[in-house]
């Protein structure tokens, strides 16, 4: 009896975590209105920026000024830059020491925004868990490909041609 109750239990719960998207939560509506803080430092103009605005091709970089891999990486995205202007690039870190993510940025010479989310929301809305993490999406929002470790220009750039991105 007691297996049978937590059978049905565990069956119940299934149910209703299954059933949340009719119940009227729609994963899009995580993104609205996210916004984080672009610093101002090389080729990253300052303000905010929306980490997957609507109707673009986007890549997100999740890395850390700590991270070994992630020197390295800056190169590959700064290939990518190069060869894709027209997609939306953000690096978001989860730190907040503002002037050791800007000599790190000037160090490594990124080209692109810098984003800083200490409150980790983007790595929980886009569930990663590792760094580096690089995420690339279509123009409607849908995840194409998923990295996690160094990643060659070359395979980012087929990860970016698969979402529609289109060379300069």
């Amino acid at each position: 009896m007691v297996r049978r109750r937590a059978f049905l239990g565990a069956a119940v719960s299934a149910t209703l975590v299954g059933s949340a998207g009719c119940l009227g939560a729609d994963e899009g509506d995580d993104d609205d209105g996210m916004e984080l803080e672009r610093l101002e430092v090389a080729g990253s103009p300052g303000g905010t920026v929306q980490p997957l605005p609507a109707g673009n091709v986007a890549l997100l970089d999740f890395w850390a000024t700590w991270c070994a891999p992630c020197k390295p990486q800056m190169a590959e995205l700064r290939d990518i830059r190069g060869q894709y202007p027209d997609v939306h690039m953000v690096s978001i870190t989860n730190e907040d020491d503002r002037e050791a993510i800007r000599e790190f940025w000037r160090e490594y010479e990124g080209t692109w925004s810098v984003a800083i989310d200490p409150e980790v929301r983007t790595n929980d809305r886009f569930d990663v868990t590792r760094i580096p993490t690089l995420l690339v999406f279509d123009v409607d929002g849908e995840e194409v490909w998923r990295h996690v470790g160094l990643s060659a220009a070359e395979d980012i750039a087929a990860a970016l041609e698969e979402a529609g991105a289109t060379t300069a």
